[in-house]
């Protein structure tokens, strides 16, 4: 269960959105996708992938290949509803309608996007009635 999974730090979490963005994939495919936006050591890109596994976030691939290949063990959506349930209680006080509040008026939302959650927001009323 991803509730069980230790926290990811920042650097984890944009490793771990690499690994879940190529599917398998090599540890040299991780550092190669990560050094096309921001350089960082290929023993850190390591190490980081190291500790994703032992938390319980990637799983290795049976292979005959030389080099040892990676999966995601949990999907991006678990982890994204659990993060944003941590941070809805955290920083939010428990309140979905402050997050909503701040999104709205903090954030440079398109008008496509009001549109969508407009549209939500209209299903989830129906849903209700």
């Amino acid at each position: 269960s991803v509730k069980e999974l230790p926290p990811m730090s920042r650097l984890e979490q944009r490793i771990m959105g690499i690994v879940w963005n190529l599917g398998e994939c090599s540890s040299a495919e991780v550092i190669a996708a990560h050094n096309e936006t921001e350089q960082l050591a290929e023993t850190t890109i390591r190490t980081v992938l190291a500790n994703l596994r032992k938390k319980g976030y990637i799983e290795l691939v049976p292979t005959v290949e030389r080099q040892h290949r990676l999966k995601p063990a949990v999907s991006r959506e678990r982890v994204g509803k659990r993060t944003l349930r941590e941070l809805v209680s955290g920083f939010f006080g428990g309140s979905p309608q402050q997050v909503f509040s701040y999104l709205i008026k903090e954030e440079q939302l398109s008008e496509d996007d009001l549109e969508t959650l407009r549209r939500l927001i209209e299903e989830r009323q129906q849903k209700g009635k």
